[in-house]
């Protein structure tokens, strides 16, 4: 009988310890003031065990090394956040313009119409875009948009050519990406000020600063994050001037995740505060995330765009 109810006793033990919930770090950090709703999303979070995130190939976003290792601010970023949660990361690498895509629907209507819109196949099917998405409308009638990296856009040329002056640009050649804020914004800046130049477009934000660096084209325009990457990767390029007024960037969930944005927008203001931004910011392009802000005279847009 003694045997029968240690037994019994270890059974119920073991049981029980199943039964309970694994640590969940990611619940503790302080200040976070989760709802019910958050804290409830977080342990099914963990339950299932992953994230579905999309993301593209880019020494800025996520990039991974001949080692195994993987450098990128925001996947670094994410990965703190998939730790405290306790849960692995699922990628999907796709392409810039996979973000927008659906069958049978204008991208073109999106951005011209202000009535019109649809859901993206892909925010469907992920959690999270993880990328340096700039916020703007037509993008935010698709998906939301979860704004912490301030940013202008920045004119990147080669040090003996640089193009000092808007003026400057006319009759040159730039590299681009399709379907960006920089190619919209250097739409506008053609119309203001008269000028011309062409385009030389790649598929990949990689190509556009090798491209520039190899003569290939006479400049390109990178958000100022990825423009200081630039410059790290190629130490003949360097930083004309800015064509565009402070922007937000951030990462991307469909419109019906209102609750994992708030639980993402929480994490990002403690990563901010614990130095987390600043620790793969440093990493990344070579001055901390206090830093860059300073730079850009944009500290305070930072907090605008996080309450």
């Amino acid at each position: 009988m003694k045997k029968l109810l240690i037994a019994m006793f270890l059974l119920l033990h073991i049981s029980t310890s199943a039964a309970r919930e694994p640590g969940i770090p990611l619940l503790e950090i302080e200040g976070a003031g989760w709802t019910n709703e958050e804290i409830a999303y977080i342990k099914n979070l963990n339950r299932i065990g992953s994230i579905k995130i999309a993301t593209k190939v880019s020494s800025a976003v996520y990039h991974p090394n001949p080692d195994g290792s993987i450098s990128g601010f925001h996947y670094n970023v994410l990965k703190e956040f998939a730790d405290l949660a306790n849960i692995n990361i699922d990628i999907k690498l796709v392409g810039w313009n996979d973000y927008f895509y659906k069958e049978n629907k204008s991208l073109d209507l999106v951005k011209s119409d202000p009535d019109y819109s649809y859901v993206p196949s892909l925010i469907e099917q992920v959690d999270l875009y993880l990328d340096g998405i700039t916020s703007l409308p037509w993008r935010e009638k698709m998906f939301d948009i979860i704004k912490f990296v301030p940013s202008r856009q920045m004119i990147v040329t080669r040090k003996d050519t640089s193009l000092p002056h808007i003026s400057d640009l006319n009759n040159k050649v730039c590299v681009m990406v399709k379907n960006t804020s920089m190619e919209l914004n250097l739409e506008q800046v053609k119309l203001r000020n008269k000028i011309d130049f062409s385009y030389y477009y790649v598929s990949d934000f990689d190509e556009m600063d090798k491209a520039v660096s190899e003569g290939l084209s006479d400049f390109t325009v990178y958000d100022s994050d990825r423009a200081f990457a630039a410059l790290k990767n190629y130490k003949n390029l360097t930083i004309s001037n800015a064509i565009s007024q402070p922007e937000v960037m951030g990462w991307a969930v469909n419109k019906n995740n209102k609750v994992f944005k708030k639980i993402l927008e929480k994490y990002l203001k403690y990563a901010l505060e614990n130095e987390i931004l600043d620790k793969y910011w440093g990493i990344s392009y070579g001055v901390s995330f206090v830093e860059y802000l300073n730079i850009l005279q944009i500290s305070g847009l930072y907090n605008e765009n996080t309450k």
